[in-house]
């Protein structure tokens, strides 16, 4: 039960820094869309996600081989994190260099500079926040999510509610919440004692063997998560672009449970990589997260409606039909992310490439297809199907890893309920007694391990209280 209690307790220290400012951030939604026309949000919205798809060409992935390395190599962690650094450094300054071409779009001619320094003080800090991770410093790497978003909404409080500053001010407050959350790990942490001026080519070398291809990975990955924004805004509109951004917030609650269990996964994940009862462990932990997804999606669906209402200014409203799919989209994700730890822990990243590519292909030729006639429906529809086809290719391609079982009853008939569920929303049925019916279905499957997990955060709440 060791590697259990591992699990839980790093996911408790995850998500006791993490879910305050994960929820701030979300109920902040509803002050940007206030101080925010559609098409600025849209703009923003546009800058962010080119500034995504920057990150790992620019850094070559080296964050990710900073984590993995750090992990399991003491000897060599000056090495690993002044590597890091130097590709990150030298990366962004390479990006300068693209500024003829990018000055060709009016979007980014505008904010050029905000978009290069949004994409160096990112680089900056996730690798900074990466090697804390690496080196054991879980709580360090945890309360920097939490001091980053503390800073970020007190600088666009700043920026856009008493300079009104607008695309410039959140963008602005973005990069100055990069570099005060980066300075105040390198220093609570020490990390300023692993930078050595000693440049290690040989090991550089194998940072990059296995970072570089999880290059071609994010870049695909970055096209199912984010191309959607630019088929939306040259096929429709910047504004409509705007409606679909903030539909895309209700799923990062979604993403919330998600990214805070897959913190501590991928330390659990490298350590269970040769146990011989990796594969229980595996069917396990997979089984617990996709229950939590599903129920909790499910639920969000009952209340969607009548909170959206709450959640977003009213001329953004009419977009809300597409969070159902934009929801079942994120599950897809997290299946896929969390079979995509295998490919890491067992340090074959090459496989991570090969079956991202499939839903790449299926989100761009069906938003291309899908967009002009359903408009961001289409194009939320388009998300569903990417990510599923690429959780159904690692599916079979990770049993070569680990042979994680995924039962009828347990797993494929709630899956597909909550599909239906999603279907039946975003066609027009909007009876909240009709989707009640589906999460107590849910419920009424996942009775006894919803009571088990409950007794067992109860257990692990109560050590936490003893030791207090």
């Amino acid at each position: 039960m060791d590697k259990y209690n591992k699990l839980l307790k790093n996911s408790g220290i995850f998500f006791i820094a993490n879910f305050g400012s994960k929820v701030l951030t979300f109920l902040l939604v509803r002050f940007y869309t206030e101080v925010l026309n559609t098409s600025e949000y849209g703009t923003i919205d546009l800058l962010n996600t080119t500034a995504s798809l920057a990150f790992p060409i620019v850094t070559l992935c080296i964050t990710e081989a900073v984590l993995r390395f750090s992990l399991d190599d003491i000897d060599h962690r000056q090495t690993i994190f002044s590597n890091g650094l130097l590709v990150t450094v030298l990366g962004n300054a390479a990006f300068v260099l693209l500024t003829p071409l990018l000055m060709r779009f009016e979007i980014f001619s505008n904010h050029i500079w905000l978009l290069y320094l949004l994409t160096l003080t990112n680089s900056l800090f996730t690798v900074t926040a990466h090697f804390a991770r690496g080196i054991g410093e879980s709580k360090l790497f945890a309360a920097s999510g939490l001091l980053h978003t503390f800073f970020q909404i007190g600088l666009n409080l700043l920026f856009l509610l008493v300079f009104s500053w607008g695309v410039k001010g959140y963008i602005l407050a973005s990069i100055l919440s990069n570099v005060i959350t980066m300075l105040v790990v390198m220093s609570w942490g020490k990390l300023w004692k692993y930078i050595i001026p000693i440049f290690d080519a040989p090991y550089l070398k194998q940072m990059l063997m296995y970072a570089m291809p999880l290059i071609p990975n994010a870049a695909f990955w970055w096209v199912m998560q984010s191309s959607d924004r630019y088929v939306i805004a040259y096929m429709l509109s910047a504004s409509e672009n705007g409606l679909y951004s903030a539909a895309n917030k209700i799923p990062t609650i979604i993403s919330t449970i998600s990214t805070i269990f897959f913190q501590a996964w991928q330390i659990s994940s490298v350590d269970e990589a040769k146990s011989e009862d990796k594969a229980n462990f595996y069917s396990n932990v997979f089984h617990m997260l996709s229950m939590l997804l599903l129920c909790a999606t499910s639920f969000i669906m009952v209340i969607l409606q009548p909170f959206y209402h709450i959640f977003v200014e009213a001329s953004y409203y009419s977009g809300w039909q597409c969070a159902p799919f934009l929801m079942c989209a994120m599950i897809f994700s997290c299946y896929s992310s969390f079979l995509g730890t295998n490919y890491v822990a067992m340090k074959k990243t090459n496989g991570v490439f090969a079956t991202t590519v499939a839903g790449a292909v299926v989100n761009v030729v069906l938003n291309l297809v899908l967009t002009p006639v359903m408009g961001i429906y289409g194009t939320a529809l388009a998300t569903v199907a990417a990510f599923f086809v690429t959780w159904l290719v690692r599916a079979v391609d990770t049993r070569q890893f680990v042979k994680i079982q995924y039962p009828l009853g347990t797993f494929i008939i709630p899956t597909v309920l909550v599909l239906v569920q999603a279907v039946l929303l975003t066609a027009g049925v909007k009876s909240m007694l009709l989707q009640l019916v589906f999460l107590l279905v849910l419920i009424f499957v996942y009775r006894d391990e919803l009571l088990r997990t409950l007794q067992m955060l109860l257990k692990g709440g109560r050590k936490i209280v003893g030791r207090g």
